[in-house]
């Protein structure tokens, strides 16, 4: 690990407002912090690499504390459909794959959004077999794959799998969610190889972004290759990684084990755009509540399982109900485990339409939230999808950060990328400007979200998250600082540069 001194620039370490010129970082941890001569003076004498920020301003590397590897690498090579305007649309960029696409290559589309589609919504089965080879589309959230006949063959799906959806005559209308969501993202026909350079490609743009450590959610079926692939290359990737395994796996596995994590993105409720996020009152827009994919039962005896063993637990949800389930299942279990209190590591990803209730409940508990910003920021407001499912009173109250900091919760941010972009600066901005400002948060907390509370999130802040003496070097330089510049701007603001364990990993016009 190498020597770098940064000088003449807006140092600020997240640690009780505190504002620096200079830093330096040896053998990749902060080795002092102050101002340009004493850090010139010690740089100096550690021979070290120097650079003149010319006034740009650092602050511990961002962490993403929700994002998919595999999903934004594999992604990335499919046909972009979130802008589509309607169904023909979406049938005429299949159409132009097919014209280029090698033939035995799969029409692999992806951030399908349904409540953009002039239609509202998707295609069906028999639109997409029209194509003479497996067309499979994922939905924007995750929670759905589309597939023609010919995918669905070739995926080997039974008809009477959990989630192989029909319509009202018990026709195939190719939309699968649920178990056969799992199985048909499995089946997929990416190889080993494909898997760990997809995984690789979105760390190297995540470096782009200043981001030093993701919360890697990851694994969703016993079959995927994904978190062996992570834990056989982590030293090769460009950023830290905190895996959490996406399933129910036996507790005493030894791959939980040693990751020290049992749970993840673990899909207890769904989502909102695929009207399976758990509600207790109806949707706005379509039947049903929403569902919980698992039972009381099965939920409090994973929960415990987890907790004696002293390992990491965390569940996908986003509706009320979903939130309101799985704290229910740690109260329990922490109630009959008492000696665990100083020891169980508690946390909830998204955590959406919390009641005011589950919120003091989660901060009683101690649970740290893994939430994303851009959610409402990209799909909130008057006329969003959110809207037209959940109803004006409902849609407001949705991610309600400020209610969330001011109760003493531990607020992680994120991306859920490829959901929203891997891109925390957009999600410090979507935090500040929420569609309802009584949701908003003020710059210096946002900041935190993706920088100290981050890492508290990941149980990580003993060196993580803070540009203190003898914390890791982990470093993002910005071209403006996010709390001073007008905060419908921090979005724009340029990375300048990244800094992973006092190393310069990314230069964008440092030198």
């Amino acid at each position: 690990m190498g020597k770098i001194a940064l000088i003449h620039g807006n140092i600020i370490p997240m640690d009780e407002r505190k504002r620096f010129s200079a830093i330096l970082a040896v053998d990749g941890k902060v080795a002092a912090i102050g101002n340009d001569e004493e850090i010139m003076e010690a740089a100096k004498e550690a021979e070290a690499q120097i650079i003149d920020l010319k006034g740009a301003t650092v602050l511990p590397g961002f962490h993403d504390c929700h994002a998919h590897l595999s999903l934004t690498g594999f992604d990335a090579q499919g046909i972009n459909m979130y802008d589509a305007k309607d169904i023909a649309e979406v049938i005429e960029r299949l159409k132009e794959a097919y014209a280029t696409w090698p033939a035995d290559r799969w029409l692999f589309g992806q951030r399908l959004d349904e409540g953009l589609l002039s239609e509202k919504r998707p295609p069906t089965m028999e639109e997409l077999d029209i194509f003479d080879r497996p067309v499979f589309i994922s939905d924007r959230g995750g929670h759905y794959v589309l597939v023609n006949r010919a995918a669905f063959d070739a995926l080997g799906m039974d008809e009477n799998m959990r989630g192989v959806r029909k319509d009202e005559n018990g026709n195939l209308t190719g939309r699968l969610q649920d178990e056969a969501n799992k199985k048909a993202r499995n089946g997929f026909p990416w190889t080993r190889e494909q898997t760990i350079e997809a995984m690789t490609w979105t760390a190297e743009e995540a470096i782009k972004k200043g981001i030093t450590t993701i919360h890697a959610q990851e694994g969703f079926t016993a079959d995927d290759p994904a978190v062996p692939l992570l834990l056989e290359h982590m030293e090769d990737f460009p950023v830290d990684l905190v895996i959490y395994w996406c399933m129910m796996p036996e507790a005493d596995d030894p791959m939980a084990k040693e990751i020290g994590i049992l749970g993840g993105d673990i899909l207890l409720d769904g989502s909102i755009g695929s009207r399976t996020a758990a509600f207790f009152e109806p949707y706005c827009d379509g039947e049903g509540c929403g569902y919980l994919n698992f039972t009381e039962e099965q939920v409090d005896s994973f929960v415990e399982s987890g907790i004696v063993r002293d390992l990491a637990m965390s569940f996908h949800v986003i509706g009320e109900k979903g939130i309101w389930t799985a704290l229910n299942a740690y109260e329990k279990v922490m109630e009959k485990h008492p000696e665990k209190k100083e020891t169980a590591k508690l946390r909830l990803e998204h955590f959406g339409w919390p009641s005011m209730e589950d919120i003091e409940r989660a901060a009683k508990l101690g649970v740290r939230i893994s939430t994303q910003p851009p959610f409402t920021y990209l799909r909130g407001g008057p006329e969003s999808v959110y809207r037209s499912r959940l109803g004006e009173k409902r849609e407001k109250a949705g991610y309600p950060l400020r209610l969330m900091l001011d109760a003493g919760l531990c607020v992680g941010g994120g991306s859920d990328s490829d959901i929203t972009p891997l891109d925390a600066l957009l999600g410090i901005h979507a935090a500040v400007n929420q569609p309802y400002p009584e949701n908003s948060v003020t710059p210096y907390e946002a900041v935190r979200m993706y920088t100290s509370e981050g890492a508290r999130c990941g149980w990580e802040d003993d060196y993580k998250g803070k540009l203190v003496e003898g914390m890791q070097a982990d470093m993002v330089i910005l071209e403006a600082d996010p709390m001073t510049v007008n905060p419908q701007t921090i979005k724009d603001i340029k990375v300048l540069g990244t800094i992973r364990k006092g190393k310069l990993v990314y230069d964008n016009g440092l030198s």
